[in-house]
């Protein structure tokens, strides 16, 4: 069984498609067999997919999916691949309920600011329901666009209050990120070497850490080493 991480949040324009798609393209550039689940009819990935293809570009394949139907279909679309990650609309509806149900971990991107800091109350509601079913499903909430100034640091503290742990890697406010999704890539193919490339590869490595280490992803085998391939996710060519 693949292992599944669903980008969930209730308020639009916190970037949960620059988080899914980053997060999958730098797994999918380490080797690791990942999937894009897009369950969000304004088709985002797969309009990025589509960009990308156009250039050639070599990242994880994208399928549309409808909530209604996910567990089913993720069971068909998914055999053969080792991770994938759903993307969901800014609502709280059947397809955001449906990627918490099938989900190994659940990722809430939220950006510095009163308002977003405020959103993901309604998000952990929904999240709580769903452990009604799976009591063992983990969130973790996830600082975007973050910067240096005050209102990220006390966004942050804020954030410690609430019941799911932040993840001690924040992705920065950085044009990279909104000049790669452009162009249909993601940043750790389009800047390498740029600090978003780095975060999004130290984010990948808290995530699979946060799973447990269930699978390194690879081929679908589970294995103990999730937290080792995290590091091994460096952008580098493919043969």
């Amino acid at each position: 069984m693949s292992l599944v991480i669903a980008v969930v949040g209730l308020k639009g324009g916190v970037g949960k498609s620059t988080v899914g798609l980053n997060v999958a393209a730098c797994l999918h550039r380490a080797g690791h067999r990942t999937l894009l689940g897009d369950t969000d009819s304004q088709a985002t990935l797969r309009a990025w997919a589509a960009r990308g293809a156009e250039a050639g570009y070599d990242g994880p394949p994208v399928v549309g999916l409808d909530g209604r139907t996910l567990r089913r279909d993720l069971e068909r679309v998914a055999a053969g691949f080792g991770v994938v990650v759903l993307d969901s609309p800014p609502r709280l509806g059947a397809e955001a309920r449906a990627a918490m149900l099938v989900a190994d971990l659940v990722v809430l991107p939220v950006t510095p600011g009163a308002a977003d800091v405020w959103a993901p109350h309604e998000t952990l509601t929904v999240l709580e329901d769903a452990r009604g079913l799976r009591p063992e499903l983990p969130g973790v909430v996830v600082l975007n666009r973050a910067d240096r100034t005050t209102l990220t640091t006390s966004s942050r503290r804020a954030l410690a209050e609430l019941s799911v742990p932040v993840l001690g890697v924040a992705l920065g406010q950085r044009v990279a990120f909104g000049e790669a999704t452009l162009a249909g890539q993601g940043v750790v193919d389009y800047a390498p070497d740029s600090p978003a490339a780095s975060e999004v590869q130290a984010l990948v490595a808290e995530l699979l850490a946060r799973m447990g280490g269930k699978s390194d992803g690879k081929k679908g085998r589970r294995t103990g080493q999730g937290v080792q391939a995290a590091r091994a996710a460096a952008p580098r060519t493919r043969g």
